[in-house]
Order: C-alpha cells, then sequence, then structure tokens
C-alpha cells in the first residue's frame, strides 16, 4: 500500500509539473516605446498583440527613451517611469500598470536576452520611438542601425512612428516619420520575412484635440489620464494592430 501511495504520489507530481509548463510559443513578439507605452496606448498594444495565436510578448515602457538612448553601450540612461511586461497568448495586461525606476537597456543585449529562450518561434519587434529624438537627422540615423539590430538578432520588424501632438505642428511629426522612413530604407530587408521593416504611419491615425484645455491631465503630447484621450489612444493602438498583423500574416 505505502509503495502504492508513493507511485501515485509521484505520477501526480509529474503530471502538475506537465500542467504547470508554458504553452507553445509560435510567435515571440518584442515591444518597446518611449511613454506612450505607458499610457492606454501600450496598454491596447499589448493586448492586442498577445491576441496573436501562440504569441508571448515581451514589453518595455520607458518614459523619456529615444533610438539614441537604446543605442549607447557605456551609457545607460535612468528614467523613473517605466513599464515592463510580459504575457503569453490570451492573457489580459495586469492592472495596475504600475511605473517603476528603469535602466534603459542597450538594445543590442535587451534583444539578445529577450530571445534567447525562444529560439525556434518567429520573431517580431515592434518599435514606438521617436518622439524624444533630438533631430530628423539622428533620427534616421538611429533608426537604421536599430532596424539592423533587428535583423541581425533574426527577427522582423515594425516601427510605429510619433503621433500627432500639440507641442509638435503636423508637419514636424511628418518630418520625424519620413526621417524613420529612410532609416529603413537604408536598413534595406531582412528577418524570417526578408521584408523591409514595416513603417507605420501615426500621424495618419492620431489627431490631438485641440479643443481640451492644458492642465494636469492635458499637456499636447502624451495620449493619457484625460477621457478622450484614453479614447484617442484606444483608436491609435486598434488602427496600428491591423497594419502589423496583415503585414506579417499573423493569426
Amino acid at each position: 500500500m505505502k509503495k502504492l501511495f508513493i507511485i501515485l504520489c509521484m505520477t501526480l507530481a509529474l503530471l502538475s509539473g506537465a500542467f504547470a509548463q508554458p504553452p507553445e510559443v509560435k510567435t515571440h513578439i518584442v515591444f518597446i516605446s518611449d511613454s506612450h507605452g505607458n499610457c492606454e496606448f501600450g496598454e491596447r498594444m499589448n493586448n492586442l498583440l498577445r491576441s496573436v495565436n501562440g504569441a508571448y510578448v515581451h514589453s518595455l515602457a520607458i518614459g523619456g527613451s529615444s533610438p539614441d538612448t537604446w543605442l549607447r553601450p557605456n551609457q545607460r540612461v535612468i528614467s523613473p517611469l517605466g513599464i515592463e511586461e510580459r504575457g503569453y497568448f490570451g492573457e489580459p495586461v495586469a492592472r495596475p500598470r504600475k511605473l517603476v525606476k528603469t535602466t534603459t537597456p542597450y538594445f543590442p543585449d535587451f534583444l539578445l536576452k529577450s530571445f534567447v529562450q525562444n529560439a525556434t518561434s518567429k520573431k517580431l519587434t515592434v518599435i514606438n520611438l521617436g518622439t524624444n529624438a533630438l533631430a530628423p537627422a539622428n533620427l534616421k540615423k538611429d533608426s537604421e542601425k536599430m532596424v539592423r539590430v533587428v535583423h541581425e538578432h533574426g527577427s522582423d520588424c515594425a516601427w510605429i512612428s510619433p503621433p500627432n501632438s500639440r507641442r509638435w505642428t503636423n508637419e514636424k511629426t511628418d518630418s520625424y516619420r519620413q526621417a524613420i522612413s529612410e532609416g529603413i530604407e537604408a536598413a534595406g530587408e531582412g528577418g524570417p520575412s526578408n521584408k523591409k521593416c514595416l513603417l507605420v504611419d501615426s500621424g495618419k491615425l492620431t489627431e490631438y484635440p485641440a479643443s481640451l484645455p492644458r492642465g494636469p491631465t492635458v499637456d499636447g503630447v502624451h495620449y493619457c489620464w484625460n477621457p478622450e484621450l484614453i479614447k484617442r489612444a484606444n483608436q491609435w493602438a486598434e488602427g496600428v494592430f491591423p497594419q502589423i498583423k496583415s503585414y506579417f500574416e499573423l493569426e
């Protein structure tokens, strides 16, 4: 009887371990962002990316970050506004989303560590940076570098350009989008799909409402805190995701 009990316990332990295994990852998605990712846009994008069949999503949003700060190998930029999140297909984003002090990692090292456990899955890196870039010339150079790094790590790439804001004119927003476009062109094709990095034009998906009075919840840049801005943040994400899904033929 004692022997039978031991065998039963071992069997249950094995079964428990089997059920505890994480689901099979078909598509490993990395999503990096500046402070737009800290707000409802980032939350909605995380949930949408987790809707991809067999997805595992690792996201890191760092307020104030830019391609330049992600590309510094020996100078780490620290921000008090960081959110790192992980989730499998169908898992909702945990609430509340807490901002913590975060050191911006060196982009090649970050991708290496993120993708190493999912080497056989399809890889996709989604970048939402550019609002904090100093000038279009810098952004063109740095976006080319980032796209090349993504492709070197065997990943496809999608870049979400900065949204419209009241701080910038729409013409300035478009100049930053154009700089990213030129960087992507210079980087060329790559990744498992052998395509160029997809550029999603946020300027066509966003409009910062001119009627909202400036105040604690309306800073002219972020789509956060205010009900109207939160609605627009969700609409922005819902305009971005179908383009990524279609371009890379995600399930």
